[in-house]
């Protein structure tokens, strides 16, 4: 997109036009999943203005498949281990007036760009996620009402304005991007995509759950041994604990703390489903390193130092990172 005007809001802006929109997909070791993840994101009804893929560090065949991509994709490179930092790379090279950001595991159906350029031309919208669908578990019909039911009540308490996002399909308003990026956390202890939509929320932008916008992903998260996955569930809790005594406020940190409950319920039948799936491969990995390499130093006061789960989210990073 050479020579593309600067990102900038629609509203106010004389006739609309439709956001051009870049797709960003952070990849580590993504040799099986990130090839039918770009052929879902080349075939748009409306494709993309860009497609953005940044390798992080990868060791395994990612960048020879990547290689058959080379005249449709931008390809970057990000040393630094993590998915927060390789996310910060690709946004910051979109050119585009929204910046799609995806997982390698994702599968967009053809319609997500139109979708997305949809919800962007009311100019009040800073951020915008959606539901997802399971495409690797027996039964899948179960694990998706779970999740979408799930993701509906998180937007119950503030239907205008959310203060969370879902990394594995959402789009962000690169100007609402560019005004925040300095103030987000650098902290592997967070979800990334939760701590995006958290400071969005304070900074006043308006981030939107848009139940068209839908995208499948892998549910091989429930490849990960139970205590792996239940202090993975814990950073939900972490991302919003840090922030509590923000404009996120303390609801969002109960509401966090019942959901990573409530998934942890149906871990096990959910984890006997995909892995009696015929696409279930035991050697594959569970997930991608979740976050950044090194934790910055985030001092928690009061009750929020009184959680005491921040050492365990911390200790499953180091776990999944060096797998």
């Amino acid at each position: 997109m050479a020579g593309a005007a600067a990102p900038s809001d629609s509203a106010g802006a004389g006739p609309a036009r439709a956001p051009t929109v870049s797709i960003v997909v952070p990849v580590h070791n993504e040799e099986e999943t990130i090839g039918p993840c770009l052929d879902a994101a080349l075939r748009q009804t409306t494709p993309a203005d860009e497609i953005i893929v940044v390798d992080n560090a990868s060791t395994d065949a990612t960048r020879a498949r990547l290689a058959g991509y080379a005249d449709r994709v931008v390809l970057l490179t990000e040393p630094r281990l993590g998915v927060l930092a390789a996310r910060n790379r690709g946004l910051m090279a979109a050119t585009g007036d929204v910046i799609g950001r995806i997982d390698a595991d994702t599968r967009l159906p053809p319609y997500w760009v139109e979708e997305v350029r949809r919800v962007f031309a009311d100019g009040t919208v800073a951020a915008v996620t959606g539901p997802v669908t399971y495409y690797d578990i027996r039964f899948p019909v179960a694990l998706n009402a779970v999740d979408l039911t799930l993701r509906r009540a998180w937007t119950l308490p503030s239907r205008r304005r959310l203060d969370w996002l879902f990394g594995a399909n959402m789009a962000v308003r690169a100007r609402a991007w560019h005004a925040i990026r300095t103030d987000l956390c650098d902290d592997r202890r967070y979800h990334e995509d939760l701590d995006l939509g958290i400071h969005l929320r304070r900074a006043g932008h308006r981030v939107v759950f848009a139940a068209g916008l839908r995208a499948s992903t892998s549910a091989r998260r429930f490849r990960n041994d139970p205590a792996d996955f239940w202090a993975y569930l814990r950073m939900i809790d972490a991302s919003y604990a840090s922030h509590s005594r923000g404009r996120a406020g303390s609801a969002s940190y109960w509401r966090a703390w019942l959901t990573s409950r409530l998934i942890m319920l149906f871990y096990l039948p959910f984890r006997a489903l995909h892995r009696t799936h015929p696409a279930y491969r035991a050697a594959a990995p569970a997930r991608k390193n979740p976050m950044a390499a090194a934790p910055s130093p985030v001092a928690l006061e009061g009750e929020d130092a009184e959680l005491g789960h921040l050492p365990e989210a911390e200790a499953a990073v180091d776990r999944l990172t060096d797998r």
